[in-house]
């Protein structure tokens, strides 16, 4: 294949979604649990975390460091490396960019076939405790396929970037998950490699867990009265279009702009964020958009649309452009609405790339 082809067939790339989305059919598996217990209202989220031992100048460095400095941007915690996903991420790394480039599959997958190259197991759960997590362990998965550039940043900036510019992924690569394990694989015959980010979830979690979710009143979560915003307040070089994902959160819009994200907490059961009015405007003009919301927050939500896969989480809104962004603008996005039954507003600026 040429690059050029190459790059049309990974164009739609990205699946599922750590706890946001599943391969196909976009079920929301991260907020399914009914949480036990309630959460504290003050928040528990992860101001430090211990060095990494990712080798200096490699991608797997470089991603975990982008990530986090993301995170931190945002305010909802850092987090922590675990080699044991950094295992189980690096096999299904393996596993995509070798069977993307013999033929055997032509999409990004969570789910392994035994019969295919590099088989380590099943599913993002299996994957996970083959190699060594505890069984009361919640796991999440964001895994894409792209081309390899020729730098380690640059190529790391690519991976981070396929999840921070959607709607599913941007969602579960930012949520409650404590601790992350990053796999990056390259299959230099092609020019592609595969991006694999394991979470873990440990904390206040309980029940068996889900494949590829979260426990919803677990992990790190913000403070109540709390709120996280993405593109994250003054970010620049920010892109101006939404990267294909499954499942496609807008079928219908042949190249829609990049999503600007509001979230709070809602770990209890019952919890729910409202929109009543979210806006994006640039040099004084309104960005025509569509609001997007989980099917339980349509009720009190003004100007909202229902969320097509169901796999938004109920304390997260989206804003997404009809059309890409302008380049080198600064935008306001402008929010306002309820938290169970209680007003929530926001109003910040960022700025596109070139």
């Amino acid at each position: 294949m040429t690059a050029f082809s190459i790059a049309a067939a990974l164009a739609l790339s990205a699946c599922g979604g750590g706890g946001g989305g599943s391969d196909s059919g976009g079920t929301n598996t991260g907020s399914s649990s009914t949480p036990a217990a309630t959460s504290s209202s003050a928040g528990n989220l992860q101001t430090s975390v211990p060095t990494a031992t990712y080798t200096s100048g490699t991608a797997e460095a470089s991603i975990f460091t982008q990530l986090n400095a993301y995170r931190s941007g945002m305010g909802v915690g850092l987090l922590k490396q675990d080699t044991m996903l950094d295992t189980s991420a690096s096999a299904h790394a393996l596993y995509l960019v070798d069977n993307f480039a013999n033929g055997n599959i032509t999409s990004v997958t969570h789910n392994e076939v035994s019969t295919l190259a590099d088989y380590y197991e099943a599913t993002p759960l299996s994957r996970a405790r083959k190699a060594g997590v505890p069984a009361t362990e919640w796991v999440g998965e964001n895994a894409g396929v792209g081309l390899n550039l020729t730098t380690v940043d640059a190529n790391a900036t690519s991976c981070v970037g396929q999840y921070l510019d959607t709607v599913y992924h941007l969602q579960g690569a930012t949520d409650i998950q404590e601790t992350v394990g990053v796999g990056f694989q390259v299959n230099a015959s092609q020019g592609t490699y595969g991006c694999v980010l394991d979470f873990g979830e440990t904390t206040n979690v309980t029940g068996a867990p889900v494949d590829n979710g979260f426990y919803a009143a677990g992990g790190q979560q913000m403070a109540t009265s709390a709120n996280a915003v993405s593109p994250y307040p003054n970010e620049t070089n920010v892109a101006l279009t939404m990267h294909a994902e499954s499942p496609n959160p807008a079928p219908d819009l042949a190249s829609p702009g990049r999503p600007v994200m509001f979230r709070v907490n809602a770990a209890n059961a019952g919890d729910v964020l409202t929109v009543t009015s979210f806006t994006l405007t640039a040099n004084g003009s309104a960005v025509p958009a569509r609001i997007i919301v989980p099917s339980a927050a349509m009720t009190g939500s003004t100007g909202a649309t229902a969320d097509v896969n169901n796999a938004l989480f109920v304390g997260v809104v989206v804003l997404l452009p009809l059309a890409p962004l302008a380049a080198n603008t600064t935008y306001t996005a402008t929010f306002s609405g309820q938290r169970d039954g209680k007003p929530v507003s926001r109003t910040w600026n960022f700025t596109t790339g070139s």
